[in-house]
């Protein structure tokens, strides 16, 4: 079965924090613990769109799990240049998920207006599920989509960081 891992983007909310500080240490490890949770659940592929936060950290964890599971990573590029203003850091780590993944799909050679909205919808239309790390409440596209298409959500968040 088939995960795609997105996020309402609040773990930035209080501006770029520090890997290496709370809460980002937190929810990495709730982000480990919960695709561990679904691994064993039978999800054995993923797919996030390896944007800076909650989708790279994803990348990062189903590609170390990978090194001892069946477990498959599919990086989903919504444009070429997606990196170009990142912090050498991320950019670092963005381009480590993409060499261990099982895949790097890109949808869009330049960015456009709906390239978000066109690799929330492709991660969607082949899943079973969405890690959302947000509020059950949002008004995300992926969310509203995941749920119009009848994939099934588990939502995490720094209130509840582990998945039911």
């Amino acid at each position: 079965m088939i995960c795609t891992i997105a996020t309402n983007g609040s773990e930035f909310a209080a501006g770029i924090l520090n890997e290496n500080e709370e809460p980002v240490i937190s929810i990495k490890a709730a982000l480990r613990n919960n695709i561990w949770k679904l691994f064993t659940m039978g999800y054995d592929e993923f797919y996030s769109n390896t944007e800076m936060g909650v989708p790279l950290w994803a990348g990062a964890v189903a590609t170390a799990l990978r090194l001892f599971n069946p477990i498959k990573f599919h990086a989903v590029i919504p444009y070429e240049e997606q990196t170009t203003s990142w912090p050498e850091l991320q950019r670092d780590m963005y381009y480590s998920v993409h060499e261990k993944s099982e895949t790097a799909i890109m949808l869009h050679t330049h960015f456009e207006a709906d390239c978000y909205i066109h690799t929330d919808e492709y991660m969607i239309d082949s899943s079973d599920a969405l890690l959302y790390f947000g509020k059950a409440d949002d008004d995300s596209h992926i969310l509203k989509y995941a749920r119009e298409n009848g994939v099934k959500i588990f939502i995490f968040n720094e209130d509840n960081l582990e998945i039911q």
